[in-house]
């Protein structure tokens, strides 16, 4: 019973500093109305206030509801976007829903897993390292994000590492792109690898 209350407590202290936070955020805190405002557990496990909000603009109009996202003391509006990440905090906020959220988590994943593949492809062709200690590169800074990565993982994973460099080694054309333009070759790479493995993370 004492849990349940103090639970209640927590999500309306947080219901409260999302409202304030939006208000703050508006040309006419006075004039703002929220609907539908309720705090849930997203898709991570974290906790995010979700809602709708209406207020109005400089000519005393009201613009229609949107939906909000609020969380740890950031709210964040749906179509007003003016950060970079704000469409990224708002996706995983999962007030958007579960579908733009597991899309949202899948991207996330695979920028970081592509510029980590990018990392040893540029210190084979362009560093002259060995596959081994590329994959040695790459398995540190993935340690970094994730510290309980157990050994029996990190064996797999160099192996998995080792042969996906040798391959990427083995292709002329990859190869001659990174020696002769590795800017432009980046974003080519970037922009293909992100969209097939957030495809194939979020099976959406």
């Amino acid at each position: 019973m004492i849990f349940g209350i103090i639970s209640f407590s927590s999500a309306a202290s947080e219901i409260t500093s999302a409202q304030q936070e939006i208000r703050n955020q508006m040309k006419d805190p006075e004039s703002v109305n929220f609907k539908g405002i309720k705090q849930i557990t997203n898709l991570q496990g974290e906790a995010a206030v979700c809602g709708e909000v209406n207020s109005k603009n400089s000519y005393g109009g009201y613009v229609g509801y949107k939906p909000f996202a609020y969380k740890s003391g950031k709210a964040v509006i749906d179509g007003s976007f003016n950060m970079p990440g704000d469409y990224e905090f708002f996706a995983l906020s999962g007030c958007a829903g579960s579908d733009v959220e597991k899309v949202a988590l899948a991207t996330k994943q695979a920028k970081a897993g592509c510029q980590i593949t990018w990392e040893q492809i540029t210190d084979v062709v362009l560093f002259n390292k060995s596959p081994e200690n590329a994959a040695d590169n790459a398995i540190t800074k993935v340690k970094l994000k994730n510290p309980n990565l157990e050994k029996s993982a990190t064996e797999n994973m160099k192996v998995q590492f080792i042969s996906s460099i040798n391959a990427m080694s083995a292709d002329k054309a990859l190869v001659n792109s990174v020696k002769n333009d590795p800017s432009t070759t980046q974003k080519v790479f970037m922009e293909q690898c992100i969209k097939n493995t957030s495809k194939s993370l979020s099976g959406m």
